[in-house]
């Protein structure tokens, strides 16, 4: 699968549980610097939130803004939150800094993905998930048509695979039907970041000078993280995958087909004409560390570590 930053024209939408966890303010940072670098490969579309929070659609925007990206289309889903997915350390305070138009006018989820997919050339939308799969499964069961014509790949952290195979994922197991019926459904591209590959690779934003204190993705994780400054990189490594593809860090592993179990595993069954490959890495935890904190620090404008 070509990555997004070797194509022409593309449109990426970010599917996202904003506020369950600060790396999806790393992830969404990171993407933001690089569409800005890089406009002739893709555009942000838009931000889809698959949980609902009187603050997501403001925080989000608050992320946006801080690239100029501040009319990006945000959607949020009318779900019900799954438990813990209204806790946030950092969400108010970035909604706060909002200045725009009120963004309870943010549309859902499903007319995001319509608007769009609608507009879009064929097979020139890329989906990154870091998220649940509530929203994802709902715009692939109105119109599979649609999505199918006009969603390439499919780029999920999600599941657990290697040595987390028996584990029941966040993301997963968050709205575990969801995730079962959009992974039967999907036979399309997907190309999984499991849990065991971003726990222990972590995002370091410390020793930051004090001028960079306002930035929204510093002040996130202060709020999140306290003086460590730093996090686990689920979503980030995501994104960074879904962006450039392999390299000396990154490879993806044989194809095959991952499916939701009743205890929310996720089994991967190897099969060559399989639509689903499972990153693994090349290179040690503390190399994989240092490539994700230099490409979030650079896309965020933030000075090297």
């Amino acid at each position: 699968m070509k990555p997004i930053l070797s194509l022409t024209g593309q449109t990426v939408i970010l599917e996202t549980d904003f506020c369950t966890d600060v790396d999806d303010v790393a992830a969404l940072s990171l993407l933001c610097g690089e569409a800005k670098a890089h406009p002739e490969a893709f555009r942000l579309g838009g931000v889809s939130c698959n949980v609902r929070s009187p603050f997501v659609a403001a925080a989000v925007k608050t992320v946006l803004s801080a690239w100029g990206l501040q009319d990006t289309p945000v959607g949020v889903t009318g779900d019900d939150l799954p438990p813990s997915g209204d806790r946030s350390e950092y969400l108010a305070g970035l909604a706060a800094r909002w200045r725009g138009a009120d963004p309870a006018a943010a549309c859902s989820g499903r007319e995001l993905y319509r608007r769009i997919l609608s507009e879009a050339a064929d097979g020139s939308v890329d989906v990154i998930s870091i998220g649940f799969f509530n929203t994802l499964d709902e715009a692939l069961a109105d119109d599979p048509a649609l999505f199918r014509r006009k969603v390439r790949a499919v780029w999920a952290m999600a599941g657990g695979f290697a040595r987390c195979a028996a584990m029941s994922e966040f993301n997963v197991k968050g709205y575990r039907d969801a995730a079962r019926r959009f992974l039967e459904a999907w036979d399309g591209p997907i190309l999984f970041v499991g849990f065991e590959c971003g726990e222990t690779v972590m995002t370091d934003l410390s020793g930051l000078p004090a001028e960079y204190d306002s930035h929204p993705l510093v002040e996130a994780f202060r709020h999140h993280r306290g003086p460590a400054m730093k996090r686990s990189s689920w979503d980030p490594i995501t994104v960074d995958l879904a962006l450039g593809g392999e390299n000396e860090c990154y490879e993806l592993g044989e194809p095959g087909r991952v499916r939701v179990a009743p205890d929310a595993s996720t089994p991967f069954e190897p099969d060559p004409a399989g639509n689903a490959r499972v990153l693994r890495f090349r290179a040690p935890d503390e190399a994989v560390s240092a490539r994700i904190s230099s490409r979030v620090r650079a896309a965020a404008g933030l000075p090297p570590r």
